[in-house]
């Protein structure tokens, strides 16, 4: 006969489930998804791996190169965006994927909550308010100050749902693409 094996944290709740790292009964009400199967509560707060740490400089390099790329393919995206639906989103996609290759081949494949949300900032901006479009408007003078052409862009932006769904779904691939 098998013996009963009980969680280590609800002393009552039977439980066959054991932590990847060290073992210990959990059941499902305290069990952490990992990558690779789950942990414990303990083992799940654990420093974050060498994939997960991106220094100061991995930041700035990553931000400056998704930026750069960002911002061409978002000013590409401000000009296809007009050629239909198919092809706005399908630009919009690709944009948040340039955007996250770019930071991740910068700095060494590495991942983390804070580089996709750096990511998906880059990503909004590129594609919001893009700062080729903005110089384009400020040389051309259509607009008089820097306000009124984030105004402009802002309402152009959110007055129709394809280009807010274009934007969503930018920001969605720029987080998307983080995953190994």
């Amino acid at each position: 006969m098998c013996s009963e094996t009980y969680c280590e944290i609800h002393k009552n709740t039977p439980t066959k489930l054991k932590c990847v790292s060290c073992n210990r009964y959990i059941c499902p009400e305290c069990m952490v998804h990992a990558p690779v199967g789950f942990k414990c509560p303990v083992c799940s707060k654990a420093k974050p791996t060498h994939i997960e740490e991106v220094t100061k400089k991995q930041y700035a390099i990553g931000g400056l190169s998704g930026f750069i790329i960002g911002t061409g393919a978002g000013y590409i995206w401000y000009n296809l965006s007009m050629y239909g639906i198919i092809i706005g989103l399908l630009v919009a996609y690709a944009v948040g994927y340039c955007v996250s290759r770019a930071i991740t081949a910068s700095i060494g494949y590495k991942t983390g909550t804070a580089i996709k949300a750096l990511a998906a900032v880059i990503t909004f901006i590129s594609i919001v308010y893009n700062p080729i479009i903005i110089a384009g408007y400020l040389i051309q003078g259509i607009f008089p100050s820097i306000i009124s052409i984030i105004g402009a862009l802002s309402i152009w932006c959110t007055s129709c749902i394809i280009k807010l769904l274009a934007v969503v779904i930018a920001v969605w691939a720029a987080i998307r693409h983080f995953r190994m």
